[in-house]
């Protein structure tokens, strides 16, 4: 899985994606079929990166029996047509397109790993029947709510970074399902103001829930539901408004399998720069990394 991206990373991606959609929109070609005239029939990955592709209806995709990868990374497509009927196909790669809705890929049931982050979709929908996605990967978009995942019984990892959700939910549901292996959780840069609903997430391994100072967005003030999370080793919440220390301590001691926390740019470190490292050392003794600097317990982490 690639690494959760950084919050930089997705404003200063968003940006360069603009300014590169102003200069190359008047270069949409009109799409034809010998863009994959050089492909076999039996090929088993696609990748059409960057092509300025604004549909998928002329590219004679129904011939490819075999495919097992298609990637369209970088193009202006404004909607899923035409690969419905992909049987085959696993991976599906929509990162950075025109999409505002998820549809068109109901069929796709061997779907292990779908990408729809950078775009511009409002809601989760239409993905109930691809029960074998591992991973999806929402960031970027303008999702506002949690919802229509129960039926994915064996997610682990699930990308929902820079949105617009306001509260964790549509996540309860899936804890009552044996197959759910959900691992990896990254919510970062939302709207969220209160942690809900994670409780039974007791195969959570890693919570991202980072945010960038940016005073438009409401900020986490405190964390809550997870001193219940028995595998939790990795707990991303820099540039909140994390100020109590006995809140850290409450939620987070109980968790000894936690290892890295990063809490940076939030007031617990800004308010008390000096002993910030050294009282997260003396509450939460099992973990073996503060923010990006590893501990050293003696003397100080």
């Amino acid at each position: 899985m690639p690494e959760p991206l950084e919050i930089a990373d997705i404003h200063a991606h968003t940006d360069e994606s603009a300014a590169e959609s102003e200069a190359e929109e008047s270069g949409v070609v009109e799409q034809q079929e010998d863009m994959l005239a050089d492909y076999a029939d039996s090929e088993t990955a696609i990748e059409l990166m960057h092509s300025r592709l604004d549909s998928l209806d002329n590219l004679g995709l129904a011939r490819f029996h075999s495919v097992e990868y298609l990637g369209l990374r970088q193009n202006f497509i404004k909607a899923i047509t035409s690969i419905n009927d992909l049987a085959t196909l696993k991976e599906l790669d929509l990162y950075d397109n025109r999409l505002n809705a998820i549809e068109g890929v109901d069929q796709l049931v061997n779907l292990t790993s779908a990408d729809f982050s950078f775009n511009k979709i409002r809601r989760i929908e239409n993905i109930e029947t691809l029960r074998n996605l591992t991973e999806v990967y929402f960031v970027s978009n303008k999702i506002s709510t949690i919802e229509n995942l129960s039926p994915l019984v064996n997610l682990t990892s699930l990308e929902l970074g820079a949105n617009r959700i306001r509260r964790i939910e549509g996540l309860d549901e899936l804890v009552n399902l044996e197959q759910l292996r959900l691992r990896i959780l990254s919510i970062q840069s939302n709207r969220i103001t209160k942690l809900e609903g994670l409780e039974d997430l007791e195969r959570l391994e890693e919570l991202y829930l980072r945010l960038e100072n940016n005073t438009k967005l409401t900020i986490l003030d405190e964390i809550s539901g997870i001193k219940h999370l028995p595998v939790l080793e990795d707990l991303w919440a820099s540039g909140n408004r994390l100020e109590s220390f006995q809140n850290i301590e409450d939620e987070c001691a109980p968790i000894q399998s936690l290892r890295t926390v990063y809490f940076e740019f939030s007031p617990l470190q800004t308010s008390q720069p000096t002993a910030y490292r050294r009282k997260l050392m003396l509450m939460l003794p099992q973990i073996t990394q503060i923010d990006a600097t590893e501990c050293r317990r003696q003397p100080l982490c």
